[in-house]
């Protein structure tokens, strides 16, 4: 009988701590690291897609015995090293604090960032991402403390109100809304905040009147700080804008003192003399 052949490793995930071994590591570590590491090589972001896709799905083929390093082979093997590659890259410009960002990369990876740094202080170590054959030379690697740093680097909070149109709003448990807002390829995903459940489910039904309407949201934003991407959103209240006729609008200005203008013969030769 032939011998089934194993998959080629794409990359590895190692645990690194004092005592640390497949037999010392916890299985809902490694299930959670995994599972983390997994949604960073397919890129995939948690707000936009529930699972990761089958044709990016990435398997345990190996572990290696005597320390905490499990061989992983990904079903689409050149955009999972890119993927991490390009995670790499990114963290190594956040700790730098200079360069540019992807802040949608950046959106779809902090969270898997967040487990892997939760999983990393649980357990007393650090967690390293390494191609195959370049174990040495990790990725990266993800500590303890390294998401309360990125964050406290990255991310900034305030007030504000943001107009978008209603894409969706309710849900079973987790009740949230979508808006489409300008200059931004994706969806937001926004959470909703009442003073009771009562009251939280009575402005979803509310914001789900307004479906495909323009909308003022007011509530609490997380921004990437470089260029003001919203990260995350929480809805507090809404109003729509009063929109307001631009014909009179126009003629409102003329009368404010636009209408100087007509008795000017030739405008354009007066502003080009007004700055010499």
């Amino acid at each position: 009988m032939a011998k089934k052949q194993t998959a080629s490793p794409t990359f590895f995930v190692r645990f690194v701590g004092k005592g640390l071994s497949p037999a010392t590591v916890p299985l809902r570590a490694v299930n959670d690291a995994l599972s983390a590491v997994q949604d960073l090589a397919s890129g995939r972001d948690p707000f936009e897609t529930a699972q990761v896709p089958p044709e990016k799905l990435v398997g345990l083929v190996d572990v290696k015995a005597g320390s905490a390093s499990y061989a992983c082979a990904a079903r689409a093997p050149g955009d999972a090293i890119h993927n991490l590659s390009e995670i790499g890259t990114m963290l190594t410009s956040l700790e730098a604090d200079g360069g540019t960002i992807d802040e949608e990369r950046l959106v779809a990876a902090i969270r898997p960032i967040r487990a892997l740094s939760q999983i990393a202080k649980r357990n007393d170590c650090r967690v390293e991402v390494a191609l195959a054959g370049q174990q040495r030379h990790p990725l990266f690697v993800v500590g303890k403390g390294d998401f309360r740093r990125i964050a406290g680097r990255v991310f900034m909070k305030g007030e504000a109100t943001i107009t978008g149109e209603i894409e969706r709003a309710g849900g079973a448990t987790d009740m949230r809304c979508l808006m489409r807002i300008p200059n931004r390829r994706k969806l937001l995903y926004c959470d909703i905040k009442a003073n009771s459940v009562a009251e939280k489910k009575e402005l979803v039904r509310k914001l789900g009147q307004h479906l495909y309407e323009q909308v003022s949201a007011v509530g609490t934003v997380i921004w990437i700080h470089r260029t003001w991407y919203v990260y995350r959103f929480t809805i507090h209240n809404f109003l729509q804008p009063r929109l307001g006729n631009p014909l009179k609008a126009i003629e409102f200005l003329r009368k404010s003192g636009l209408n100087a203008w007509d008795a000017v013969a030739n405008p354009e030769s007066l502003i080009r003399e007004l700055r010499k």
